[in-house]
């Protein structure tokens, strides 16, 4: 990975931390009153809308447009998908704890998150150009 990729996987990953503990919290509230698949959906979408808007501002340096808008969830579909299924084998197959399997399946799926976030915000548009004082 360039540089610039590597810095933008650092901030994504930083936010990304940001953004598990509130699915974390969400979810282990939920899951007090509702399965762990729903409460994983649940807690998974109430996380999604700030990713999007940090990842917009500050990952990719981009304006959030409706269109990116609109892409967006389908990184969250992928990685809601994939966490999903790791965290179902991990506590059926594995018998992990509820609350470890959440945390465990959303760090195995960040790199893959990652690619399809940048995708989905910065595919056809242009980042803005970082402004220097002369």
């Amino acid at each position: 990975m360039n540089p610039p990729a590597l810095h933008q996987f650092a901030v994504f990953a930083a936010i990304g931390l940001a953004n598990t503990a509130v699915y974390y919290a969400v979810y282990v509230v939920l899951n007090l009153w509702m399965p762990y698949l729903a409460a994983h959906a649940l807690a998974y979408a109430v996380s999604l809308a700030g990713s999007f808007l940090l990842n917009s501002y500050i990952t990719l340096r981009t304006r959030p447009t409706w269109r990116a808008f609109f892409r967006f969830p389908l990184s969250g579909l992928a990685n809601l998908a994939g966490s999903g299924i790791l965290l179902h084998l991990a506590v059926s197959r594995l018998r992990m704890d509820e609350q470890l399997s959440a945390l465990v399946a959303g760090v195995l799926v960040m790199p893959v998150s990652f690619l399809i976030t940048r995708w989905a915000i910065t595919s056809g548009t242009k980042p803005e150009v970082a402004r220097t004082i002369p």
